[in-house]
């Protein structure tokens, strides 16, 4: 985690989908939570979160609603 926040150049060609990067787009389209992973603190942040199981299953809940509806208004997802 602390490498997603250091400075490092890129290589060349496609990012690598990584943890954090997955993490933060599904906390971005999160509409009701201010969350994102840009910093340490908001790591710390989503840290306390995880440590407290009742706030983690709600943000996990909303994760996966936020999923699904995106999924359902996609018109290619799931016809072949």
């Amino acid at each position: 985690m602390l490498f997603y926040f250091s400075d490092n150049k890129r290589a060349r060609g496609r990012p690598q989908t990584t943890l954090p990067t997955t993490l933060n787009n599904d906390l971005k389209k999160l509409v009701a939570t201010k969350l994102e992973l840009t910093t340490q603190t908001d790591l710390d942040t989503l840290r306390l979160i995880a440590e407290d199981r009742p706030k983690w299953n709600a943000l996990v809940a909303e994760i996966r609603k936020t999923a699904d509806a995106a999924r359902s208004d996609d018109p290619a997802s799931g016809r072949l």
